[in-house]
This record gives structure tokens, sequence and C-alpha cells, in this order.
């Protein structure tokens, strides 16, 4: 099958998706203008629900280039026309705050015009470092959405006012208690406002006076929120006094720099908050975007990144399903920068190389190109010419690489002669799979705190694979000589000597002891 056949096939599905999203969310809609009584909460919740998983398939099904990879979510809209804004604040979230909490943006999504319970649209806060930038392909910080990177900046709290994602946290190791990445608001009936200790309430207007709306209802005024019905306060409500942290939903902060990240203790709470004497102060519901739940899926994009990319090179014509050396671990600090990350002859097992692939190439007998396919799919870790994204400017590839590894069956051998039969004694075989796999790509996902000890990512982790992955996906190792090539001393955790075909099985699983995604080409055939 050709690349771009399935690549269309991928595209096919993707729309299925976010259409089944899209009349999930008409029904909802529906469902929430007609509830009564207790449905009516559950309408808004689904309404959140769907609102949720619109965003992950925003981050992770969107269109990928050589510079700009998945992960980015959508600006809120400011002005209530459905559409998020083409920017929402500064990179690392120091100014233009109030950009990041708006509406949900329902036609940037692809949805129906969502709605609570009450007839109320959604609201929507982005993490400083999920939003788009307009200028994000001239910063390599802004590129750089991998797994330790892409942390959320956003506190939520609970009804009583306990941290349940901390923002302040910058911390790899349990990133889905650390800050949220998106928070969605069902802002439910009008409210008398808590103002401070003290103050007096004010009843939430949403109406368009005090400011200009056009006949469709989008506030007109700059900023929009000078529009009552544009301004978050309006809306969102605030919880009464240190008891519950004084959290008001109608601002946050959520710096992504160590200088300010302390000050993201200022965040969310979830309603309903009632006082002791039974004062409604908060009737907010949240839906929470944790970490948890994107990066998994941004990290499988990732990695069927770069499997299109090798299954497309496999497909050239003269290939023969035969695919590039990896690149090995041992050698990514190697003081010649050309050798960081090339190919090696008889490296089965390593990181994506780099092009030109020189042994490739030369263990072909020159059958094999030194470059990445560029037709009319193309491949996103390549530019135009089939050269390795990033050797020479800004790429998203440059952040993933460490993370990205990739494991080679013996039939799928730049020395491979033919097209040979693959199955689960000559090639890889993913888990209690019996169909054996010409190639497999692993994504490996942020530090694991196991009970043999911390993974590093510190200076010289990138020479371990397993410091990046877990269980027989970090045995992999063994697949190739020891040592793997001439410039790198042997491995003492393994015998020296030859590889071995019988280190040929991988594992996909999430949890504590393990969080590698495993991608891998059609069981049983050539890509």
């Amino acid at each position: 099958m050709r690349p771009f056949v399935r690549q269309r096939g991928a595209v096919l599905v993707a729309i299925a998706a976010l259409l089944a999203i899209a009349l999930t969310a008409l029904f909802t809609t529906a469902l929430a203008r007609s509830a009564t009584g207790p449905r009516r909460y559950a309408a808004s919740d689904a309404a959140l629900a769907a609102a949720r998983e619109a965003l992950v398939a925003y981050a992770t099904a969107r269109p990928v280039n050589e510079i700009v990879g998945p992960g980015y979510l959508p600006c809120p809209d400011l002005d209530d026309d459905g559409w998020a804004e083409s920017t929402c604040g500064s990179m690392s979230g120091e100014t233009g705050q109030w950009q990041r909490l708006g509406r949900l943006p329902w036609k940037t999504l692809g949805l129906a015009d969502l709605r609570d319970a009450f007839g109320e649209r959604l609201w929507y806060a982005v993490s400083s470092k999920h939003k788009g930038l307009l200028n994000c392909t001239v910063s390599a910080e802004c590129l750089d959405m991998s797994p330790e990177s892409a942390l959320g900046t956003i506190t939520v709290r609970d009804a009583s006012g306990t941290v349940i994602h901390d923002g302040t946290s910058a911390s790899p190791y349990d990133p889905g208690s650390g800050g949220a990445v998106a928070v969605v608001i069902a802002p439910g009936p009008a409210l008398a406002r808590w103002n401070g200790q003290g103050g007096p309430t004010h009843a939430q207007a949403r109406t368009c006076a005090g400011g200009r709306c056009n006949e469709a209802g989008r506030c007109l005024t700059e900023p929009p929120t000078l529009t009552p019905k544009c301004d978050p306060s309006n809306y969102l409500d605030r919880s009464p006094g240190p008891a519950y942290a004084d959290e008001d939903n109608a601002k946050f902060v959520d710096r992504n720099d160590a200088a300010g990240r302390m000050r993201n203790r200022d965040g969310f709470i979830q309603g309903p908050v009632v006082a002791t004497d039974g004062t409604l102060w908060v009737n907010d519901r949240i839906a929470v975007l944790s970490y948890d739940d994107l990066m998994p899926r941004v990290m499988r994009r990732v990695g069927e990144e770069a499997a299109s990319c090798l299954r497309q090179y496999a497909d050239r014509p003269g290939h023969g399903g035969r695919t590039p050396w990896a690149s090995p671990a041992c050698r990514s600090r190697d003081a010649s920068a050309a050798l960081r990350g090339a190919d090696a002859s008889g490296v089965r097992f390593g990181r994506i190389p780099d092009t030109p692939f020189v042994a490739t190439e030369r263990d072909s007998g020159g059958a094999l190109s030194p470059r990445w396919h560029q037709g009319r799919t193309g491949c996103s870790l390549a530019d135009a010419t089939g050269r390795t994204a990033g050797l020479s400017s800004h790429s998203w590839w440059n952040a993933w690489k460490p993370h990205v590894f990739y494991a080679i069956a013996e039939p799928a051998a730049p020395f491979a002669e033919g097209s040979q039969p693959c199955d689960a004694n000559a090639c890889l075989v993913v888990g209690d799979s019996k169909a054996g796999q010409r190639f497999a790509v692993i994504v490996a996902g942020p530090p694991l705190a196991r009970d043999e000890g911390r993974q590093s990512r510190g200076a010289f982790a990138s020479l371990d694979a397993r410091q990046w992955l877990e269980g027989p996906n970090a045995e992999l190792r063994r697949l190739n000589a020891n040592p793997s090539t001439t410039e790198c001393p042997p491995d003492p955790s393994y015998p020296r000597g030859p590889g071995s075909g019988a280190f040929n099985r991988l594992a996909s699983g999430t949890g504590r002891g393990a969080n590698d995604i495993v991608v891998t080409p059609a069981p049983g055939a050539r890509p």
C-alpha cells in the first residue's frame, strides 16, 4: 500500500473521530436545553466531556510539518464569535494573562454550539505552555513539547479548597498531579458574586449593556471584556475567603518560566462551593485536561510520524522493505558532532538516525538512499530535500529525538537480500502477539520513579536506553553487538560479543512502572 493511501486513511480516521465528537456535542447541546432537575447537571458534565475530548483531538490530530509538531491547543474565544483568537499572551505567560481565559472556541474545534444545562456557552482556560503562538517557529523553546517540557501550569482546587492539580510544580516525575493543561468550565446560572472578605456582592450581568455587540452577539468593545457579556466575572464565581484560598475563577496565573511559576497558586476552584450558612458561592463545574490525558496521545502521534517516515523509506523503489540502521545510544555524546546521531553498521536498536544514512547506503551496496523520502505526503522528520529536520534550523523534532527509539528486524536490515518473510521468529513481536513486525518505534515518556530507582534525564542519560525505556523495551539493546560500534565502550549490563535475536519482544504500557508507547507497521507484511 502506498504511503499517501495510508496517510489518507489516517486522515479519514481522524475526521471520523472528530465527527463522532461533533455529533456527541450536538446531542449534548439538545439535552442541555431540554433537561430539568438532576439531568441538568449530567447534561453540563456531558458537554464538558465532549469539549475536553475535542481539545485532545485538536492537539494530537492537527497537521504537523518539519517545524511545528503536535501538542498545541487553541487560544480561547474572547469576543464570543466561536473562533479562537490568534494569540493569547507571551511564551512564558508573563504578559497577556487575561487572553488565556475566554469562551471555548467551538467553531475552531469543529463542535456544535455547546451549552451547559442552563443554556450558557462553556468557558475555557489554556496553559501558557500549550497555547499556540504566532512566533513559535522562531523559538526552540516554544517548539519543545517533549514530555519533560510540556508540563501543565494551571492550579485546580476541589470544592474544599484543596489543591488537586499543582501549577507550581515543575517536576517531571509526577506530571499528572502537576498543573492542568487546560480547564473547561460550565458557568451555570448567574449568582450574587462574592467581592471579597466583608465586601458587598454583585449580581452577574450577562448582557451587551455597557458595550456593543453585533447582530450575531459578538462583543465589539476593545478589549471585549468591557462588554458584560464577554466579562468572565459575570459568569465565573469566586470562593468566599481564605478558607477556600479566596480562589476566583474569573482570573488565574500560569507562568511556565522558573521565575514566575510559584505565582501559579492562583488558579480555579471546582463547584459547588457552599458556605456553612448554606449560601452557594461557586456553581462552576470544571473539566480538567491533565498532562496524563494529553501526553500519551501526543507521544503516540510522534511515534506515528516517525513510523510513517520509515514506511515511506521502506516503500521506495529498490528498497525492498528495508529501513536504515539505527543510531546507537552510546554515541549520543561523541566528540564528533557528525557521529552523535549517525547510523552505524549492524545497529538494530537505537535512536532514529540523522541523515545522511552513510552506513545504510554503504551496507546496502548503494541500493538504499542516504535521505528520507520526500513525495506527495512527505516526512515531517525531514525538510524538503529529505535531510533530517532541525540540523540547520529550528524544528520540533530536535526536542523529541532523545525520546524516540527504533528497533529493526533482520529482514528489514540494510544488508538483507530481497523481500524476506517476517514472522514471530525472524521479526519483532509486541506483547503476546504472534505476528512479526519489520520495525518498531518506541517513544519514551517522562522519567519514572520506580522501585529500582529513578530514571535520569541528566547530561549522560542519553547514553543508556534504560534511563528512557522500561522492561523488554530497554532490553532491545541486546539486539546489538556489545560494544555496538567501534567508537563505543562495552556495555557492562550484558555480555560482550554478538547481539542476540532472542531479545525481540516489546511491551507497550502505562503506569508507575512503564510509560513507553510502541508504534509498528502492519503485522507480518512489508511496511
